[in-house]
């Protein structure tokens, strides 16, 4: 069979546009695809490695506050008890006979450190006196300080206070060895 000179340019326009097509389908577009895929997965690599270099600059933070407790915990006296610190502060500050009562609580503990916690009531206190024990309570040279308070007018003496407090101290840090 003979085609004419016009059948033979459709027959390889066709081929053309056929191999064109194959070309494209099983050739560039898997190459475009693979490369958009590799652009996302760098983009992705990035972001990650973004990620890990803020953990690692908050990793060395918390790593720096951990070794400044523990220079804290190291200046403080050996036998430190937040109980008996309490209550030197009340006799100080003239409230020890206002207090109601003093009870250690469960302390908190995780694998950095460890805290003591005291939960303490005071009755018929003057804003003064509240004042100058919380003054000398809230020790950052100690690492004491007030985890949670609650104040109340008191009803059976005027111009004076029912206090809850709960007090907070860092006992141990973690890879400190106590003196």
């Amino acid at each position: 069979m003979q085609l004419n000179q016009r059948e033979k340019i459709a027959v390889q326009i066709g081929a053309v546009c056929l191999l064109l097509f194959v070309g494209l389908q099983f050739l560039l577009f898997p190459f475009l695809d693979n490369r958009a895929r590799l652009t996302r997965g760098l983009v992705d690599r990035e972001r990650a490695l973004l990620d890990m270099r803020l953990m690692q600059q908050r990793y060395g933070e918390l790593n720096q506050q951990n070794d400044t407790l523990a220079a804290v915990l190291l200046q403080r006296d050996q036998g430190f008890s937040l109980f008996s610190f309490l209550e030197k502060n009340t006799t100080e500050s003239q409230v020890k006979e206002h207090i109601a009562y003093m009870r250690p609580s469960q302390s908190a503990a995780n694998e950095l450190y460890r805290q003591s916690l005291i939960e303490m009531k005071l009755q018929a206190v003057s804003l003064g006196q509240l004042v100058q024990f919380l003054e000398k309570t809230e020790s950052p040279e100690q690492l004491v300080g007030v985890d949670r308070i609650t104040i109340q007018e008191n009803t059976q003496e005027d111009a004076t206070l029912d206090v809850t407090l709960r007090m907070v101290s860092i006992d141990h840090v973690a890879g400190i060895e106590s003196r």
